[in-house]
């Protein structure tokens, strides 16, 4: 046992010399045991000792062993790292791990593979580059095809030179019509074999895309009609008045409201015929009404069915009482109005009963004054009595005949001289109203008063007052009544026959005092000189405050403030602002007594603040805190 002992420890250990000296392996009494004695002995005559380990059975003790659990009886350790290549997980020592190290075997820390075979260049013994640009096929996205630049378009790792489809749309390059811009639709506007995504003129009209107006539709002058940038032949709404150019009657012409007076279709704004009559507007006399006959009485170019004066008289045609008839003087014997249905009414160029009796003009004996009955009983002259220049057929033309019915040839007028013959004058005033009106046979037993003009005797027979005016009831018609308001002051006092030209001056007036050299103020005191300052109104003091040649009694604006008496607060004193400072005040108990506030202005209230105390007293006229 101890031979076999002897010699299996020369089988696994280094024998240092020849002293006969017993090594173990590992350290002292380790894997393999140790030396009992450790003193010099015979190796042949050794004592017991245990065997060193060897766990992988690789003849080698694991002490020993750079691989001790891998078998590797040759302990081959390529890179020297102590570990042997059977479990050295770098067996180069290039730091990449033997399952990714395309050199295993051979240090390689770059890993450079330029033929992408999988063999580092460092160990490749040959270089696979089919199509010969340099790229290694196995990475070259065309091998078959030299690329040395690698282009690859849609990046869908076949290089452009080798790729069927080199934009990636889907569409192969020899049917692509756009080779190197995706387009899967293949738009081509034009039809010219260039897509619209490549295609600088989609729409071949000579205007590139970027800056043509209509990129796909051709419109080479580029109009615009309404400068939006969007050219007419793509643009939705040519003039921009937001209405599409389907729907809009006018495309080119902004018209939002549509109108379409004739209704053709073609809006009024660009409609050369907006009328519809047929007649250009240009040329046509009424733009706006039809008139195909284009009618114009007057020659003025202005169509008769548009033209407010048809007739060019001057005469707007709805007060034209001849609207087609030129007549400015508007000449209207009989007064009616113009119809257009009624041939005898409006004035005398076109009425054809111009005195309105029933009878045309034509056969009518008086054509401008109405005698229905065609009288012509005094002469049978064939001019009716209403319109004959002599009726009575006294050799005195009516026009001078004083009596025009009754024969005077003498024209006797020695009462009244007023034209009218005494054989027939009734009226010797001729106001209207008969001098003896009541028909009694006596004149001025019943005169007219109280404005009465009827079945009474004329107030004043020889001094023309139609309205029998008497303004005093005394039966003395005013325009005759040298007194109208009988109040002593004489109407025309000056005797001049000339009413109001010198009014009188009350007793000691403003207006006198400062024109005492003034006529008017010569009769100041008796008023026997001048003209009544309020003729109908009973004022015999005369008295003017506001020297306006009006008596107060009947100046509506007695201050002449220009406010009117009856909503004066100061009637009798100028204010015209009609400031009032204690309208509205509450009753106050002053020391004088209760006092409310009044209706009287600031300038002619004793007490403006309503507080007792008279102004010129109040030390406070304003306020009711003091006075």
């Amino acid at each position: 046992m101890k031979k076999r002992g002897i010699i299996a420890i020369l089988a696994g250990c280094v024998l240092v010399s020849l002293a006969i000296f017993s090594i173990g392996c590992g350290n002292n009494g380790g894997a393999g045991g140790q030396i009992r004695d450790p003193g010099f002995m015979d190796p042949l005559f050794s004592p017991d000792i245990d065997l060193p380990g060897d766990t992988d059975g690789d003849g080698i003790p694991d002490n020993m062993d750079n691989c001790p659990t891998v078998a590797n009886p040759d302990q081959l350790d390529q890179d020297s790292d102590g570990k042997g290549n059977a479990c050295d997980s770098d067996l180069d020592g290039d730091a990449i791990p033997n399952g990714s190290d395309n050199c295993p075997t051979v240090p390689n820390n770059n890993q450079s593979d330029r033929d992408g075979d999988g063999l580092g260049d460092f160990c490749d013994d040959v270089f696979d580059d089919q199509d010969g640009d340099t790229i290694g096929d196995d990475i070259d996205n065309c091998p078959a095809d030299a690329n040395t630049n690698q282009a690859d378009f849609d990046r869908d790792g076949i290089g452009d030179v080798c790729d069927d489809d080199v934009d990636g749309d889907g569409v192969n390059n020899a049917a692509d019509n756009c080779e190197f811009v995706p387009n899967p639709d293949q738009t081509d506007t034009d039809t010219d074999g260039m897509g619209d995504a490549c295609d600088p003129d989609d729409d071949n009209d000579g205007i590139l895309d970027d800056t043509d107006n209509c990129r796909i539709v051709p419109n080479p002058a580029q109009e615009d009609n309404d400068h939006d940038g969007i050219g007419d032949a793509c643009d939705a709404d040519d003039d921009n008045d937001g209405i599409l150019d389907g729907p809009d009657n006018c495309d080119f012409t902004a018209n939002p409201g549509q109108g379409d007076l004739d209704l053709d279709g073609v809006g009024d704004a660009c409609d050369d015929d907006i009328d519809g009559d047929g007649i250009p507007n240009n040329l046509d006399n009424c733009v706006t009404t039809a008139n195909p006959g284009q009618e114009d009485a007057d020659s003025d170019g202005i169509g008769d069915v548009c033209d407010g004066d048809r007739d060019g008289d001057g005469i707007p045609n709805g007060p034209d009482n001849c609207p087609d008839t030129p007549n400015a003087d508007q000449a209207n014997n009989d007064g009616d109005v113009f119809s257009p249905v009624d041939s005898s009414t409006g004035g005398d160029v076109c009425d054809v009963d111009d005195d309105n009796d029933g009878v045309l003009d034509g056969p009518d004996n008086c054509q401008f004054v109405s005698n229905p009955g065609q009288e012509d009983e005094s002469d049978h002259d064939g001019i009716g009595e209403a319109c004959d220049p002599d009726d009575d057929n006294d050799t005195v033309p009516d026009v001078n005949d004083n009596c025009q019915m009754d024969a005077n040839p003498g024209q006797e007028d020695e009462s009244d001289h007023d034209g009218i013959g005494e054989v027939c004058d009734p009226d010797d005033d001729n106001d209207g109203i008969l001098d003896d009106g009541d028909l009694s046979g006596g004149i001025g037993d019943n005169y007219c008063t109280g404005g009465n003009n009827v079945n009474c005797d004329d107030n004043c027979q020889f001094a023309v007052n139609a309205d029998q005016a008497d303004n005093e009831g005394d039966e003395i018609g005013d325009v005759c009544d040298p007194d109208d308001d009988n109040d002593t002051i004489l109407d025309n006092g000056d005797g001049d026959d000339i009413i109001g030209n010198h009014p009188c001056r009350g007793f000691g007036s403003k207006y006198c005092a400062i024109n005492a050299g003034s006529p008017d103020c010569s009769d100041e005191n008796t008023h026997t000189a001048c003209d009544d300052n309020c003729q109908f109104n009973v004022n015999t003091e005369q008295i003017d405050i506001d020297y306006d040649a009006i008596g107060n009694v009947c100046d509506p604006d007695m201050d002449n403030d220009t406010i009117l008496n009856a909503a004066d607060n100061c009637p009798f004193m100028p204010n015209e602002d009609q400031m009032n400072f204690d309208l509205g005040f509450a009753p106050f108990a002053g020391p004088n007594g209760v006092v409310p506030g009044d209706t009287y202005g600031d300038t002619c209230d004793p007490d403006d603040d309503a507080d007792s105390v008279l102004d010129f007293q109040d030390v406070c006229p304003y306020s009711r805190d003091c006075w």
